[in-house]
């Protein structure tokens, strides 16, 4: 396995139900890793699942004679998103981290080793760059995503401004340098309220644009959030008049295509009920040729109390979404030899680089009214529909 990474665009990893992708931002120079969902080697030559860390190794250009990952960014500590960090920081020299303080505050399990490590790093860079002002070398970098009341705790209350960012407001900077020309974080979430019974909904949550002259390449990741506070997103960012930060070209289904997204029990329901609203949601702000990316084992289940990923959320995301655009990552393009995701963005726009046969068909009407009967049901349709080309 070696992955030649795109010039610019996005890479999402076949790692079983977990998520590891990778955004090169500029060509050999700058990229970054969303969390990391590394498996190891195995003696089976035949093992489906990448060992993403060694892949990283092999891609990455090297600074001072070490592979170099400009930002590594973890949405929150669940083991399926920090797995193999420990590893990565040995082999890679990472330029700056990103974090929310307030995914370990209100975390209630155990840590494992990988997000202990994790944790460490963070606090050993946090240390660093309070005792210089925030002048601080790549390899000792961290910026803090969160709310004021986190600068008056005594850990973080001299923490520099410089490498403090408010939820609400973007990213431009990379290794000390303002790549606002082809690029932009925009930081959606943790939000201020987010409670401590709802641990996954205090993922911290980005949109990311990269550009490329006039075109541009949109994809939204919430980590592990549910219907809740997606839909906070949404309301919030529309009322804010922000909505060029709810479009997008890929959305990395939230906690690997779960139910909890668009299926929700409120105070007053007697059982989960189906919420259309965030679903016109996605649908309302896709852009053309836009794809829904699962991060999973494809062994999509409704079967009571089964952890995702969810057949009823895969079907609820095909129905509006075009025919051949949800791809799986562990069966893309078959379980036996997957194939990590690539986007690339260039001067004709964003692209997926499909190495297969796989093409979209065009839109029919029956698959037109199949949607549209779906869509204002409670019941997702009975068989796989898709809009087909826009």
């Amino acid at each position: 396995m070696s992955t030649k990474l795109p010039k610019q665009g996005f890479v999402f990893w076949p790692v079983g139900t977990g998520d590891s992708t990778t955004i090169a931002i500029r060509e050999d120079d700058i990229t970054m890793q969303i969390d990391l969902g590394h498996m190891d080697k195995s003696n089976d030559d035949d093992d489906p699942h990448y060992p993403v860390v060694d892949e990283l190794e092999n891609a990455l250009s090297k600074k001072n004679g070490k592979p170099y990952l400009s930002v590594f960014v973890l949405t929150h500590p669940d083991e399926d998103h920090i797995k193999g960090f420990g590893e990565l920081l040995k082999k890679v020299t990472i330029g700056e981290i990103w974090l929310s303080p307030r995914i370990f505050n209100e975390y209630k399990k155990d840590l494992c080793d990988d997000a202990k490590t994790f944790k460490e790093e963070a606090l050993r860079r946090k240390d660093i760059s309070i005792e210089n002002d925030g002048d601080v070398d790549a390899g000792d970098r961290v910026r803090i995503i969160g709310h004021d009341e986190i600068f008056q705790e005594d850990e973080y209350k001299d923490f520099p401004e410089k490498w403090h960012t408010n939820p609400g407001n973007s990213i431009t900077t990379v290794d000390e340098e303002d790549i606002d020309d082809i690029f932009e974080a925009f930081v959606h979430a943790p939000f201020k309220e987010d409670s401590a019974a709802e641990r996954n909904n205090t993922s911290l949550s980005l949109h990311i644009t990269l550009k490329n002259d006039d075109r541009t390449g949109k994809a939204f990741f919430f980590g592990d959030r549910e219907y809740p506070t997606i839909k906070k997103i949404f309301d919030r960012t529309k009322e804010k008049e922000n909505t060029q930060y709810l479009e997008w070209d890929v959305m990395l289904t939230a906690h690997h295509c779960s139910k909890k997204v668009m299926y929700w029990k409120d105070d007053e329901d007697s059982e989960e009920k189906f919420k259309k609203d965030i679903v016109d949601d996605f649908e309302a702000y896709q852009n053309d040729d836009a794809y829904l990316i699962a991060s999973c084992e494809n062994d999509f289940s409704d079967e009571e109390g089964k952890n995702p990923p969810h057949q009823i959320a895969r079907k609820r995301y095909e129905a509006i979404i075009s025919s051949g655009h949800f791809i799986c990552t562990q069966d893309h393009p078959n379980e036996d030899n997957p194939e990590p995701v690539i986007f690339e963005l260039t001067s004709d726009g964003l692209s997926y680089k499909d190495s297969k046969e796989k093409k979209s068909p065009t839109k029919s009407s029956a698959l037109a009214a199949a949607v549209s009967r779906a869509r204002g049901q409670d019941e997702p349709p009975s068989e796989k529909v898709g809009f087909g080309e826009k």
